[in-house]
């Protein structure tokens, strides 16, 4: 099973994508409960309820996600304003800033 860290939206295991139609678990491995929101433009719900402590949620990538920046609108989640999980085929360009 795909995995998507909450923290740093790492997928596991490595080298797993994400695309349409896409089951996958939301892990939280902080010590507290975390509900992430504004899922639903491109994941089959709109909010989830991960457990800490390694608890996980299931979710699935929508057969015709939102690929725009900015879908997910969690501010933890944009820098600026681009999601860190990329659903593929929608490659982003990592950029440094010095």
């Amino acid at each position: 099973m795909i995995q998507v860290n909450i923290e740093n939206g790492q997928i596991t295991p490595a080298g797993s994508t994400l695309s349409a139609n896409t089951p996958f678990q939301w892990l939280n491995n902080t010590p507290n409960d975390v509900e992430l929101s504004n899922c639903g433009n491109w994941a089959n719900k709109d909010t989830y309820d991960v457990p800490g402590n390694g608890g996980t949620a299931d979710a699935s990538v929508l057969p015709v996600p939102n690929l725009q920046g900015g879908a997910f609108t969690d501010p933890a989640w944009n820098t600026p304003g681009m999601p860190h999980i990329v659903v593929t085929p929608w490659p982003v360009t990592k950029k440094e800033v010095a």
